[in-house]
């Protein structure tokens, strides 16, 4: 694959959508990768008429395609499902014994801009300038949780 710069005439290549309210969300990042590659699988269920109960867009994608396309075990794509299905983003319903899971998709809740404030206007005080002149705010650092209780990451789990 051959890098080029990203510049103001770059067109952008195809992407993976990724909600930016999953990232508040103690998710590994291979859960978030899995989320983000259902919800472009979503978009091509919408477009086929793949709707269950009340509308609700369903993907169907069998464990060993997931895991050749993130590169990962399907003990470790079955892992990080039950991680997004406990975190509320997916819901499996097994329609036929011996077939795919229909695995229906949810959305974090756009949250509404405050009353006479634009949709695409930056909030917490944060500068839209370009060129700012004021140092970045530092990146969070990791906190630990049940499974890890180091500050480190695990990078047997973590790692793309």
């Amino acid at each position: 694959m051959e890098m080029v710069p990203y510049t103001q005439k770059t067109r952008l290549s195809r992407f993976l959508p990724l909600p930016a309210a999953l990232l508040q969300l103690d998710l590994s990042g291979s859960a978030l990768l899995l989320y983000a590659l259902l919800l472009d699988r979503g978009s091509l269920s919408r477009k086929n008429g793949y709707t269950g109960p009340g509308g609700q867009v369903f993907v169907v994608y069998p464990i060993k395609k997931l895991a050749a396309a993130v590169g990962r075990t399907d003990s470790v794509v079955k892992e990080r499902l039950k991680e997004l299905e406990q975190a509320g983003l997916i819901r499996k319903m097994r329609p036929v014994r011996g077939r795919a899971s229909h695995i229906f998709l949810y959305l974090p809740r756009a949250e509404k801009p405050a009353e006479g404030e634009p949709e695409n206007r930056l909030r917490e005080g944060r500068k839209s300038g370009c060129h700012q002149a004021e140092k970045p705010a530092p990146n969070q650092q990791r906190k630990p949780n049940k499974r890890n209780q180091s500050l480190e990451p695990d990078w047997r789990e973590e790692s793309l």
